[in-house]
């Protein structure tokens, strides 16, 4: 018997039992049962159990928040009920038997998973690109040097052949030919087309714009999007002898030309635009930006919003060389890890102990949700504590001007991303750590832990 096996047991007492589960994963903080019989499960029941965070419901799935020991907790379900494990998923993965069509939850939805198995690479290269600025700038290393070239192209490989990594994991999620995908990736950064770049090329009297295609996430989406209905239709219909040859040609004479001419061109300007909108108001008013932006971060994450934002982001980085929405995100992550040690100090359940402290250390390092939902989702108080230290947070480091450089996950252990506004962006972080523990111990969870 396992330390997981009474909690286990207490789960699939109470929703219903084994022969409830239609379909059980888990991503890394919740386990994700599909029931045959909804009515079959004790809600109540379920949050009471020792070791349970909180629940949740999205998109027909029964979400179980048991933290960061979820891979051994799952095992042991499927050991108990008698069901074969699955590999884990990502956080904003919804439930595979969704509805597709074209909405907006469902445009989120795409942005979310395709970005999710790419993340670490950006993330990576990301750091990797603030360190080397940080030793260029105090010229710690000659830019024209072997060691800095060989450096900067592990840096910038994963930013520049983003539509690569994109065109891949979107053909997962459209399930359609990844191969084709790539290619479509690779017809948007060959040189040729990247030479005429901010140029027109006349086909058959018509001057069509051409642009730059590295690091864009809109154009690359669209089309792989495109792809898997063009793909799918010339196979229906194409004899089978024929395959081979006709269904990659067909389908990229189609979507090569639509994608080139009014995809790209049209894609390149909504993401500008976007960008332009969030650098304006972050620019122009920018403690308002900030403020708004980390009253509503909780929000944003509990949505799964939050990685769409990842495109204006990288727009920003393309556009102007930086981003100024990324230092409020970080600072609203530290503000999580601050809310759950406050909460700690101040609690006097056992079980709320160990679940904020958990929370806090994941907080701290960038893994907000456990914080989320354990504390913020759970107390109110808590949550506005949470809220206010990261708005006046937010605030702050946008007054200041702090920018980011190069992609990265908005946390403390990334400050080299931050290179040129470090001491803003410790600044910022300290005020929302800080503040945001004090508000929520002297005014969050008290000796009622009232909900």
């Amino acid at each position: 018997m396992s330390k997981y096996t009474k909690m286990s047991e207490d789960i699939l007492q109470n929703i219903g039992g084994k022969d409830n589960i239609e379909y059980l994963v888990h991503c890394i903080t919740r386990l994700r049962f599909t029931f045959k019989d909804r009515s079959l499960v004790d809600e109540n029941a379920v949050k009471g159990i020792k070791g349970v965070m909180g629940i949740m419901e999205q998109n027909g799935q029964f979400q179980v928040i048991v933290g960061q020991e979820v891979a051994d907790i799952y095992a042991e379900i499927c050991k108990l009920a008698g069901i074969d494990e699955e590999d884990a998923i990502d956080e904003n993965l919804d439930d595979p038997g969704q509805k597709k069509g074209f909405s907006i939850k469902n445009i989120f939805n795409v942005i979310s998973e395709s970005f999710a198995p790419i993340i670490p690479a950006l993330a990576g290269g990301g750091v990797l690109k603030g360190i080397l600025i940080m030793v260029s700038t105090y010229q710690w290393i000659a830019t024209d040097s072997g060691l800095y070239v060989l450096l900067n192209a592990i840096a910038d490989a994963a930013f520049y052949f983003l539509p690569f990594l994109l065109a891949v994991s979107a053909a997962k999620h459209f399930k359609t030919n990844v191969t084709l995908s790539a290619v479509m990736a690779g017809i948007y950064l060959h040189p040729t087309i990247a030479a005429l770049a901010n140029q027109t090329l006349n086909i058959f009297g018509l001057e069509i714009p051409m642009m730059s295609y590295s690091s864009s996430v809109l154009p690359i989406l669209i089309s792989v999007w495109l792809l898997s209905y063009v793909y799918k239709f010339v196979d229906q219909h194409t004899h089978k002898h024929l395959k081979v040859v006709v269904n990659p040609l067909v389908t990229l004479l189609i979507v090569a030309p639509l994608s080139l001419f009014i995809i790209g061109p049209v894609a390149v300007y909504l993401s500008t635009a976007m960008g332009s909108a969030f650098n304006w108001l972050f620019t122009n008013v920018p403690v308002v930006g900030g403020i708004i932006s980390g009253l509503t971060r909780p929000f944003v994450v509990l949505s799964g919003f939050h990685m769409a934002m990842v495109p204006i982001k990288m727009a920003n980085f393309a556009n102007y060389g930086y981003d100024l929405i990324t230092p409020v995100d970080a600072c609203s992550t530290i503000a999580v890890g601050g809310m759950c040690l406050g909460a700690y100090l101040k609690t006097k359940n056992s079980d709320n102990k160990t679940n904020f402290f958990s929370a806090f250390v994941s907080g701290f390092v960038g893994i907000t949700e456990p914080g989320l939902y354990s504390c913020a989702f759970k107390y109110r108080r808590c949550l506005i504590a949470l809220m206010a230290g990261s708005a006046v947070a937010g605030g702050l480091v946008s007054a200041l001007g702090t920018k980011c450089i190069s992609y990265t996950m908005p946390s403390i252990i990334c400050l080299p991303a931050f290179a040129g506004s470090i001491v803003k962006m410790l600044i910022g972080l300290g005020t929302a750590f800080f503040l945001t523990a004090a508000l929520t111990y002297f005014f969050g969870v008290g000796d009622e832990e009232e909900n």
